[in-house]
């Protein structure tokens, strides 16, 4: 809070005449006296839609009378000199007024004003009491948030050391380490549900995820207590895991401690929607909340980001943080609390088994078998390179394949039609297959390109036993024909089973 602070000598002057001249020289600059005491006046400067109300404070002992001007709304410095602009106009204005006497009613205004500051600080200690006894914030730590954000940044650090990557994302290391992979979490790995939640993609995943949990902690942990923070966090996260899921029928992988924050935000939510905190206090929380909450979800509707995660979260936190409010409202009973406690729980372990476990949704151990060797083939460090010329491939095949079959009854006619440009995309398919060849891939991965040289060496087969019946339609060349198109169906279904 930037502040300056002047101190000017009045010999002969009481502390209550120089307090009097300064009542009189805030009326003269245009600024509203606002608290008093019996030794000091604050005063504030006007407040319009461009400009913060900024605060004065004069005190005054015998004979001599000091001046600060603070800057309050949060700025870090004055870089326009406003508080020794400030000064310099209140003891301008102070010195115009010291050459008359105090006017009498500025003696009633200040004991006016002394008053009114007794019975504000009195209200203002009052609201801090009820306020303290409800949220529980002096005396209180934030140990388990601490810890949260403190497993967080642990597992990162070591999942950067193993090649997770610090800015973007080795999506295959964190599927190693447990992030939520609907192939695996639906076929047995239960626990990525829970695992998901402390894993992060990048950095700056992590901060604002770890920013966002600081502010909830805050509040929530000195007032609900240790145990019901850390279920809350630890059930919503899982139904947030359980959403994206659903969400995701096509298949997802995500991570991020962000479903389990606005679960808690859920729970902050609903306790701000009920009468347990009070109203001054509850009103600028429920906007502030309310407001973070929304743009969040808002900017959560870009690609990329998991708001399916987001709004489980947040819907399940709202229905624990209204099961916490009769907890929090009485005297917290432990019996009860336990019971409250253990049901949270049991609820979120039994809708992730009903639904993991759901014929629907669940997968069977051969897809899960696949996707495994899957993941293992792609750690392979040319398995990229493999997966970029693979569609190269596909794409000259699926051409190869059209003009095979492009329906012309005539072997001459087609001959003329696709000779050169069937050649073409065998040049295409040659190359691509001789660059696989040299890459460092896994042994089922070689066997891959091993069948679609078999396919297209097949398919240039194919193309020579069409040029012979050009020349001669007899049935031992139409028999051929018959016998490599039989082939290629062969080395297509052994394809297909290295794919799947």
């Amino acid at each position: 809070m930037p502040s300056q602070k002047q101190e000017f000598s009045y010999p002969g002057q009481t502390s209550e005449q120089l307090l009097l001249f300064a009542y009189g020289a805030f009326l003269e600059v245009g600024w509203t006296p606002k608290y008093a005491g019996p030794q000091a006046i604050i005063g504030y400067t006007p407040r319009s839609w461009n400009k913060y109300d900024d605060e004065i404070m004069v005190e005054a002992a015998d004979e001599i009378m000091s001046v600060k001007s603070s800057l309050v709304h949060n700025e870090s410095f004055d870089m326009m000199g406003k508080n020794k602009k400030y000064i310099k106009d209140f003891i301008e204005a102070f010195e115009k007024i010291r050459t008359s006497a105090p006017k009498p009613e500025w003696t009633m205004a200040i004991e006016n004003l002394r008053t009114q500051t007794i019975q504000t600080v009195t209200a203002e200690a009052k609201q801090a009491e009820e306020i303290n006894k409800v949220m529980k914030l002096s005396g209180s730590n934030l140990y388990a948030t601490y810890a949260i954000i403190g497993i967080n940044v642990l597992v990162f650090v070591l999942m950067a050391i193993k090649g997770a990557g610090i800015f973007s994302a080795n999506a295959l290391v964190h599927i190693d380490w447990g992030s939520n992979y609907s192939p695996l979490t639906l076929s047995g790995d239960w626990w990525r549900l829970f695992t998901c939640m402390f894993i992060h993609f990048g950095i700056i995943h992590l901060a604002m995820n770890s920013y966002a949990l600081y502010m909830a902690g805050v509040y929530l942990e000195p007032m609900l207590g240790k145990k019901k923070y850390i279920i809350a966090y630890l059930a919503t996260g899982i139904f947030a895991s359980l959403a994206s899921l659903w969400w995701h029928s096509e298949g997802v992988n995500s991570a991020g401690a962000s479903g389990a924050i606005f679960g808690l935000y859920g729970v902050f939510l609903a306790l701000l929607f009920t009468n347990l905190i009070p109203k001054q206090m509850r009103s600028s929380l429920l906007q502030s909340i309310g407001v973070f909450v929304v743009f969040n979800l808002i900017y959560g509707t870009k690609s990329g980001i998991d708001n399916a995660a987001h709004i489980g979260g947040l819907l399940s936190g709202l229905i624990i943080g209204f099961i916490f409010y009769p907890l929090l409202k009485k005297e917290d009973k432990e019996i009860k609390s336990n019971l409250a406690l253990l049901a949270i729980v049991a609820v979120a372990v039994l809708s992730a088994w009903l639904y993991l476990d759901s014929p629907g949704n669940k997968i069977g151990q051969e897809r899960r078998e696949a996707e495994i060797n899957y993941l293992k083939d792609a750690k392979f460090p040319d398995s990229e390179k493999f997966y970029e010329r693979d569609k190269e491939y596909v794409q000259s095949d699926e051409k190869i394949f059209n003009m095979l079959n492009d329906g012309t009854s005539s072997f001459k006619d087609w001959l003329k039609v696709n000779e050169e440009n069937i050649k073409l995309e065998f040049e295409r398919a040659t190359s691509t297959i001789a660059a696989m060849k040299n890459y460092n891939v896994s042994e089922s991965t070689k066997q891959r390109i091993n069948l679609m040289e078999q396919l297209l060496d097949a398919r240039k087969e194919q193309v020579s036993i069409i040029k012979q019946l050009a020349q001669e339609d007899n049935p031992a060349n139409q028999l051929k024909l018959a016998e490599i198109r039989n082939k290629q169906e062969e080395i297509l279904a052994e394809l297909n089973k290295k794919n799947n």
